[in-house]
């Protein structure tokens, strides 16, 4: 049968991960899926990226694994992370805590967390939402380098400026798998006050080599 010319074909309804493009492979002509593409480009550098559809909620100080903001099955190679967390506490005066964790074998691994401080001239403890001052404002941080689950070992901090409201938190990892595995994120409460990740947190993990 004669080919025919693409701006000849009918449209697709809507662009799918199991629609099939035309390659041509070592003289042969094949077909590969988008979802097939897709993997090739990030393995090139194409970050996946992923968000929170369901809101995630913790009121213990043991840590759970955020399973809608890790990554599973990673192949081989060094991959950079970022997670933009939006962070309720129910209570002023509680706070939460974060862990990542490797399942495969790891060459190097590194992450940090930050947000607003309420503090001027240095950190106190308690995350700000709503600074403006004239004479600007500083981060809080803390970093490990060591993975964590249950126990996670980034935080906890104090408190919050205000209860039930939005605050912004980012998570950073550098992974160097030497093996193939998953990156996860965990969270805990400080204490027993329910704390919750909203709808919306996103995370975008790049493979660099």
């Amino acid at each position: 049968m004669a080919d025919t010319k693409i701006s000849a074909l009918t449209a697709a309804t809507a662009a799918a991960a199991a629609n099939e493009l035309a390659i041509n492979e070592a003289g042969t002509s094949k077909k590969i899926s988008i979802t097939q593409l897709v993997t090739l480009l990030q393995t090139l550098g194409m970050p996946i990226v992923t968000q929170l559809a369901i809101r995630y909620t913790n009121a213990t100080t043991t840590g759970t694994e955020v399973t809608e903001l890790s990554f599973n099955s990673l192949a081989v190679g060094t991959y950079v992370c970022r997670w933009y967390l939006l962070y309720r506490a129910a209570a002023t005066t509680s706070s939460i805590k974060f862990g990542v964790n490797v399942t495969g074998t790891v060459d190097q691994f590194v992450a940090n967390v930050y947000f607003p401080s309420a503090g001027v001239n240095a950190a106190t403890g308690t995350m700000h939402n709503a600074n403006n001052a004239t004479t600007g404002q500083v981060w809080a941080y803390a970093n490990t380098i060591t993975e964590s689950t249950t126990a996670p070992n980034l935080g906890p901090w104090v408190a919050v400026t205000n209860a039930a409201a939005t605050h912004l938190l980012i998570v950073e990892a550098v992974v160097d798998l030497t093996g193939t595995g998953d990156i996860e994120l965990w969270c805990a409460s400080e204490v027993a006050f329910e704390i919750s990740l909203e709808v919306g947190s996103s995370v975008i993990c790049t493979r660099t080599n």
